[in-house]
């Protein structure tokens, strides 16, 4: 049997006496083995050990992200569903407005859309609903550009069409036959006559452009209006301009003063409407009263 030993010397200072201590070679390769089969175990305990814990943060960190991810994805269909709503109502209400303005050419497809969910995006439930959103939004888009259209030619329309007795007073004459208050003679009178005080302001009933203002035989001082879309209307024995041809009027602007110039018979205003030149009585065109 091998009984060799190795011999550990301890010196605890200079002056101190050396220690001396004998160990077998078997109790120290023993001692060597318990020593480094604790450093490993200890190692390998210690390397679960921040491993778990790693793992375990890891998890956690992945749960919460999983919640907030629930979250985030319930927020969002609640966002599509309120979209959804919004965009039906506005569609809706583009079609009310649309029968209102006598449109019946709208895109009646923009309630939805061909399509499914796409191979690429079978990951979220949402895309054929976004895709088909989206389609509606840009019919939506054009309809309401067609309404706007509309809308605009309607208000210009409404903004020329003569609509307001041009002076406060009283009708001493209608529209139609009648007898010359001069001759006495059958004739015919293309407009209204609206007796008032001389100097009475008298105001355009409907935007337009002024195309006369001066002395004509009958009427005396008289301003022609040109409105668009037809329409014209003229004002006879004014008093005095308060508009000069070219200008452009809007609807209840001064044009003139209530007088008696030309061929008349006492301070009123003679008013006319013409569509297309064609005179027509005035009353069907006045909406408030005198």
């Amino acid at each position: 049997m091998d009984k060799r030993y190795s011999t550990i010397i301890f010196v605890p200072h200079a002056r101190a006496k050396f220690r001396k201590l004998k160990v077998s070679h078997r109790l120290l390769f023993s001692l060597i083995s318990v020593v480094t089969s604790s450093l490993c175990l200890s190692t390998f305990f210690s390397v679960q050990y921040f491993t778990s814990l790693s793992q375990t943060h890891e998890l956690s960190k992945l749960r919460r992200e999983n919640k907030e991810l629930q979250t985030a994805n319930e927020q969002f269909s609640r966002s599509v569903e309120s979209l959804r709503g919004q965009l039906h109502t506005v569609e809706d209400r583009t079609r009310k407005l649309a029968i209102i303005a006598g449109i019946t050419t709208l895109d009646e497809t923009s309630q939805g859309g061909s399509g499914g969910v796409r191979n690429d995006d079978s990951n979220n439930p949402y895309r054929d609903d976004i895709d088909k959103m989206s389609f509606r939004s840009r019919n939506l888009q054009k309809d309401l550009a067609v309404l706007e259209q509309k809308f605009v030619a309607q208000s210009q329309l409404l903004s020329s069409t003569p609509s307001i007795a041009p002076v406060r007073g009283i009708l001493t004459d209608g529209f139609g036959g009648r007898s010359d208050p001069f001759t006495g003679e059958p004739g015919q009178h293309n407009a209204v006559d609206i007796s008032s005080a001389i100097g009475q302001a008298v105001r355009a009933p409907a935007d337009g452009i002024v195309i006369k203002a001066e002395w004509a035989n009958g009427y005396g001082n008289v301003i022609y209006i040109s409105h668009g879309y037809g329409y014209s209307t003229r004002y006879g024995h004014l008093s005095s301009f308060n508009a000069h041809p070219g200008q452009h009027v809007k609807r209840g602007d001064i044009i003139g003063f209530v007088g008696t110039t030309g061929r008349s018979t006492g301070p009123h205003l003679h008013y006319e409407v013409r569509v297309n030149n064609n005179p027509v009585n005035p009353l069907e065109y006045i909406l408030n009263a005198f």
